[in-house]
């Protein structure tokens, strides 16, 4: 794939932290990404828990699950609006500095023994809110502090933190603490949060943002906010921003087909792996211990795909390297649904987490090199929004194809699916690959 210009002004890209990338600033980006999801992986155990501990009502636990979600289908485009007009590294450091205060407020919550579901609900909304600002603001960093040429291996790392911190190490704490003490494993979120900010503190970004709104600067839209007050004008301008973020990638053909391959492939990875369990407990008798395993396989295998993607981006093609790794997760699928066997679906578990840990990787540096930087946090929220919705939305629709056809049914929907959807990707990305992609990033860079 052929890089975009590396004239745009982004860091990495300009000379002054693009020659050697040994500034220290990534270091500290990663470090502080690394505490980040370890504590999620803490809080992603934990707070179930407490949840189950508080009440017995299914209903009600699940829906800690869906508030979690929500902040994505409400803020994500404005942040991503928000985060093109600021420093993506402030943004990192306030979302953290806010989850540290909200995590040690139920810590001490818990301390205390008040406790009550309705607190939960709004503590993991606002937490969801942290976590979106920080995530988006993440992905529009890595490019202004690391040279072009060191993108793959910079998210590569990235990802590996996320999945070791999100999948192996933080859940295992995450538990071991709460036994211990509800309160512990929320008190070590938060501190892990705090020494993150610590971090962040030292880091500054280069490349251009947007002028703050409100201030009476032009927006990339060309628009005039209108008048009102202040607040209205804020809101305007940030809604203006959000619809060109959206306007963009419309536009941007070849982003576009990897955003919405990405989503496709979330999807149709959750109408099976939602029902994996019923299918593992009941006539793949599995044991619960068993499965257990069959999960830490899918993250081992996540660890490995994240950590192995420089090497592969140095001997293939990227493009090639994503169309493999669709068709590794619909042959993996499919041969599960032919062979429900438990040695076969540790497999693919494991080679669909390492598949999508590639694909991921990619898809992360491709957008960071082909979407203005000014651009940049608005199309990584609506990418991250359309994912969050297809994680849901699959589980849901696996579930319904399940209860209506079997339990083998929604592998055998999702084989079928992931090999359409890999054929799609191969022809849609053919301009792409010849360079076509980073013209059409300069042609709509700004929105018409």
């Amino acid at each position: 794939m052929t890089a975009a210009p590396t004239t745009d002004g982004r860091g990495g890209r300009d000379g002054r932290n693009g020659r050697n990338g040994r500034d220290g600033r990534f270091a500290r980006v990663l470090a502080a990404a690394a505490l980040s999801n370890v504590g999620d992986g803490i809080r992603l155990v934990a707070l179930p828990l407490l949840a189950a501990a508080t009440t017995r009502d299914p209903f009600a636990v699940s829906a800690l699950t869906a508030v979690s979600f929500l902040p994505w289908f409400l803020f994500g485009l404005p942040i991503g609006a928000l985060v093109d007009r600021s420093r993506p590294e402030r943004f990192m450091t306030w979302a953290n500095t806010a989850r540290t205060v909200l995590l040690a407020v139920l810590a001490l919550a818990l301390l205390a023994d008040v406790r009550s579901m309705a607190l939960l609900y709004v503590l993991a909304f606002l937490l969801g809110i942290g976590e979106a600002a920080y995530d988006n603001a993440a992905q529009s960093l890595v490019p202004r502090v690391v040279p072009d040429a060191q993108l793959e291996k910079a998210n590569s790392a990235l990802v590996t933190a996320e999945r070791v911190g999100q999948d192996l190490a933080g859940p295992a704490l995450g538990g071991v603490l709460f036994a211990l003490s509800p309160a512990l494993p929320f008190g070590l979120n938060a501190v892990t949060m705090a020494v993150g900010v610590l971090l962040l503190a030292r880091v500054r970004a280069t490349g251009p943002c947007a002028a703050a709104p409100g201030t009476g600067a032009a927006t990339d839209t060309g628009a005039d906010p209108g008048p009102g007050t202040a607040r209205t004008r804020i809101v305007r301008t940030v809604a203006a921003d959000a619809v060109a973020g959206m306007r963009w990638l419309w536009r941007a053909r070849h982003v576009r087909t990897i955003v919405l391959t990405g989503s496709a492939l979330t999807f149709f990875t959750m109408a099976w792996e939602a029902t994996l369990v019923l299918l593992a407990l009941g006539p793949m008798g599995v044991s619960e211990t068993g499965y257990g395993v069959m999960l830490a396989a899918g993250a081992i295998g996540g660890v490995a795909g994240a950590m192995v993607t420089p090497v592969l981006t140095r001997r293939f093609d990227r493009r090639r390297l994503q169309i493999a790794s669709l068709a590794t997760t619909a042959v993996l699928v499919l041969a599960l649904a032919a062979f429900p066997h438990p040695a076969l679906a540790a497999l693919a578990w494991g080679g669909t987490g390492a598949a999508f840990a590639v694909w991921n990787v990619l898809s992360v540096t491709l957008r960071q090199r082909l979407v203005p930087a000014e651009l940049l946090g608005r199309v990584n929220s609506a990418n991250r929004t359309f994912s969050m919705a297809a994680v849901p939305l699959g589980a849901l629709t696996g579930g319904l194809v399940a209860d209506a056809f079997g339990l083998r049914a929604p592998l055998w929907l999702s084989a079928v699916a992931l090999t359409a959807v890999t054929l799609a990707y191969a022809v849609l990305s053919r301009a792409g690959a010849a360079g076509g992609a980073a013209a059409e990033a300069d042609r709509v860079a700004e929105p018409r």
